[in-house]
């Protein structure tokens, strides 16, 4: 009868330690699954951040070139415009000067 309550003495501890480590190993899947989980957000993240970073760069790209052609737009329309008064100015003087000739001239002409 000693033997018996020995062994089930026994028995019942390595019950315990069993099921003690059966926990633990659970509790280990369980935190390798986690680091696992935590991985691949932590990449899916990186992914995203690196594909927005990207997407930023071109969009900045893109918004820089259309103010470099609006720039050069400008600067197209004010010299335009600079020699329009240029040659405004050059045929406002041309006529301030030969106005009285060239009105006879174009008498002459419609006679």
């Amino acid at each position: 009868m000693g033997d018996m309550a020995a062994l089930t003495s026994a028995d019942s501890r390595l019950d315990d330690h069993e099921r003690r480590i059966t926990a633990l190993e659970q509790g280990v899947v369980s935190i390798q699954l986690k680091l696992v989980e935590v991985q691949t957000e932590g990449r899916m993240r990186g992914e995203r951040q690196e594909r927005d970073t990207r997407d930023l760069k071109v969009t900045t790209d893109n918004v820089k070139s259309s103010v470099d052609d609006i720039l050069r737009s400008v600067i197209l329309l004010f010299r335009g415009l600079k020699w329009s008064w240029v040659a405004f100015s050059a045929i406002a003087g041309f006529v301030a000067m030969y106005g009285d000739r060239l009105m006879l001239f174009w008498r002459h002409l419609s006679q």
